[in-house]
């Protein structure tokens, strides 16, 4: 028997939100890497590679937050199916 529609739903939207997390986790990237491979200096260079090392670990956090969102969607999703087998 096929799992309900709201197990299905839910299983979708902790798919999404998985998918949202990989991209979120990857934005600072390409700045990161482009500020780690400049040779430059001056007196805002530290605060410049500071700023976007904190952006990178923002996005990191919100990453974790929404993996840790997606988790909680799949095991109510496993609960839901779970209770109409």
């Amino acid at each position: 028997m096929p799992p309900p529609p709201e197990v299905q739903e839910l299983e979708n939207r902790a798919a999404k939100l998985q998918e949202l997390a990989d991209d979120v986790e990857k934005l600072a990237d390409p700045v990161h890497g482009m500020a780690a491979k400049m040779e430059w200096s001056g007196p805002l260079t530290d605060r410049v590679r500071g700023q976007i090392g904190t952006w990178k670990g923002r996005c990191g956090t919100v990453a974790a937050n929404l993996r840790e969102e997606a988790d909680r969607l799949r095991r109510e999703a496993r609960d839901l199916a779970s209770k109409h087998s």
